[in-house]
């Protein structure tokens, strides 16, 4: 049903459009929703996404976060702070070698380590040794430093193969897993972690096509924030305004308050922003996101030091101090 079709103010050949679905035609599925929501209409040019009201009953049927931001910090015993993220970098080094670095970090203190996103299962760094070892070495920090750090290992494959890896991920007591929904199927992540009782962080890759035209796709804020969460996403990652790619600032706090904005039973995630973050910066990201956010630092950790516990320490460090200094503010 057309509920309304309203002239764009200033652009008059733009229209915001009005769109009301029975709810039974999705039948509470992924593939079906957005079949619905941006099937065939996606071929054609100057159609965009823009927001999407849900049902109580289809937020409770989809679930939404598994853990969300207070389940999460439960889990890290992190409060009153952004958690302290970073990615695994770089593509190449051995199982042996990751996991050393890994180690350096969760000394240091970081709360979630996770894989880059183009490490998956290659040779030279095989998903489960790659797994076991960095687990290990987590576990191992963990108990040298009293304090919770998480390993969050990338799925990516078949079926089959993405199934036996989420298995193993929760068998190693990984608390939860790396999934790029536009890689492997927007459904087939979600569903093999709610089934092995992981949390989920999601990954942008292969989704930009659907934000870089101004007047087709999705909005940032609907596929990254409001659909992810939807489906399943606690931590969503997403790159920051002012980096290497050209989301902007609007977009982006779009972005994070469609993953923490209010929605009757449904948990918050958190926004991840990430690409081109540095230690220097974190103190203006706390300003701008606040502190319900996982912010993440990849190659300039890297940079910063090679001791990664130097590093991370100094993340964390600075985290902290500018997280009392807005408090000391308010």
């Amino acid at each position: 049903r057309i509920e309304s079709i309203t002239e764009r103010a200033g652009q008059p050949t733009d229209y915001d459009v009005r769109i009301s679905y029975r709810v039974d035609i999705t039948h509470n599925e992924i593939p079906n929703l957005l079949n619905v929501v941006f099937g065939n209409i996606s071929i054609r040019r100057g159609i965009k996404v823009i927001d999407i009201a849900f049902t109580d009953q289809q937020v409770e049927a989809f679930g939404g976060p598994r853990f969300g931001t207070d389940g999460l910090r439960k889990a890290l015993n992190v409060f009153g702070r952004p958690l302290a993220t970073t990615a695994i970098k770089p593509l190449g080094l051995s199982a042996r070698e990751l996991a050393t670095l890994c180690g350096g970090y969760a000394r240091g203190g970081l709360d979630i380590i996770k894989d880059d996103h183009g490490l998956i299962n290659q040779h030279f760094h095989p998903f489960e040794e790659r797994v076991s070892r960095i687990q290990e070495a987590i576990r191992e920090a963990n108990a040298k430093t009293g304090r919770v750090t998480h390993y969050y290992p990338m799925v990516a494959g078949g079926f089959e193969t993405i199934e036996k890896q989420m298995a193993f991920a929760q068998a190693q007591g990984c608390f939860g897993v790396l999934v790029a929904p536009m890689l492997i199927g927007p459904d087939t992540g979600f569903y093999l972690a709610r089934k092995y009782g992981l949390a989920v962080m999601t990954h942008p890759t292969f989704t930009g096509t659907h934000f870089h035209d101004p007047r087709h796709g999705m909005t940032p804020a609907i596929l990254l924030g409001t659909l992810f969460r939807l489906f399943g996403a606690d931590i969503s990652v997403f790159p920051n305004y002012g980096g290497r790619f050209t989301f902007t600032e609007t977009e982006c706090h779009d972005l994070a308050l469609a993953l923490r904005g209010a929605v009757k039973g449904m948990k918050a995630a958190f926004p991840s922003p990430a690409g081109g973050m540095t230690i220097e910066k974190v103190g203006a990201m706390l300003d701008a996101y606040g502190e319900d956010t996982a912010l993440l630092i990849g190659g300039a950790l890297l940079r910063y030091s090679p001791d990664p516990e130097i590093s991370a320490r100094a993340f964390v460090d600075a985290l902290e101090q500018a997280a009392k200094a807005k408090k000391g503010q308010a």
